[in-house]
């Protein structure tokens, strides 16, 4: 009695399998892991997935969940001709969440239609993670992006003012190690006058004309508009023409940190800014030196202002 429970049990398991492997026109085999709604998502309808896939070694090449937004299509009439991945996709459901496995060489030729990639073995295997999370019309993908980006908008300004906090903290330690009496402004930015200029301080419209060198708090230069002091901190660049800077005010063609520290000086004026990463680059990384949530400081002087 238990060994026949124990077949049908098994016999069930695999019909069920079975009843999850799908299959496109041009034979493109998938698995469903969970069943939506079940209705044909129409074209001109903006899908909303989850997707991410991995090649044969595990290796993630990509993942909507890792990034600030889901991935986003139109659906057209068809899939463009050879495209088994699109094909898959268009046969999904909202609610569908499958597993695909294709072929290296179909997967860049066919889908990414690129050649591939030299370190990529053309018989391996890749598998792709899809769930249709939404179908929408246009009218409704108005709404939902807003509410996306208001979400977004909202999650990066609480990153920011934890990583502010951070920042503050080790600037003003940093500061107190060398005996560095600063000023702050209500954003978090320090500053230190090292020399009184002359008129007005500069406002927004106007153009100032700066040199300066830029450094990282553990005395490393990345940039400066003075020839002596690239040659002297080693990152003298041949060819490019060094010279004072010159920065629309308030307009934000430089970082926040420039703009506010600007509108602090005059005419002559010299001052070290000492720039939290919120103020800065913040979460992105520009360079090998300037890297994610980096706190920058800047020597600073006006030649100019018109």
């Amino acid at each position: 009695m238990k060994n026949s429970i124990l077949v049908s049990l098994i016999v069930f398991a695999i019909c069920s399998a079975c009843s999850n492997e799908r299959e496109t026109a041009s034979g493109q085999k998938f698995s469903v892991m969970k069943k939506g709604d079940g209705k044909e998502i129409k074209a001109k309808q903006i899908m909303i997935m989850d997707f991410s896939f991995k090649d044969g070694k595990d290796s993630v090449w990509f993942d909507t969940h890792k990034n600030p937004y889901p991935q986003i299509m139109q659906k057209q009439a068809q899939p463009q001709s050879g495209d088994a991945l699109m094909e898959v996709i268009y046969m999904l459901t909202k609610g569908d969440s499958c597993i695909v496995k294709m072929s290296a060489k179909d997967v860049f030729t066919k889908a990414f239609r690129q050649p591939i990639p030299p370190k990529v073995d053309s018989t391996s295997f890749f598998t792709f993670f899809i769930t249709m999370k939404e179908a929408l019309d246009s009218v409704q993908f108005t709404k939902y992006r807003e509410e996306l980006v208001a979400k977004q908008n909202e999650k990066a300004l609480k990153l920011e003012k934890v990583q502010l906090a951070k920042d503050s903290v080790i600037i003003a330690n940093f500061l107190k190690e060398k005996n560095i009496s600063a000023l702050t402004t209500s954003s978090g930015l320090r500053y230190v006058i090292t020399k009184l200029g002359k008129g007005e301080n500069i406002k927004d419209g106007q153009t100032a004309t700066v040199n300066y060198a830029g450094y990282l708090l553990n005395g490393k230069y990345f940039d400066t508009s003075i020839e002596s002091v690239a040659k002297e901190k080693n990152i003298f660049q041949q060819g490019r023409g060094y010279a004072p800077y010159p920065v629309p005010v308030g307009q934000g063609r430089v970082i926040k940190g420039w703009d506010e520290a600007l509108k602090l000086m005059n005419k002559g004026c010299k001052m070290t800014i000492y720039v939290p990463s919120s103020l800065a680059y913040g979460p992105q990384k520009r360079s090998e030196d300037i890297i994610e949530n980096s706190i920058l400081a800047f020597d600073m002087e006006v030649v100019d202002i018109q």
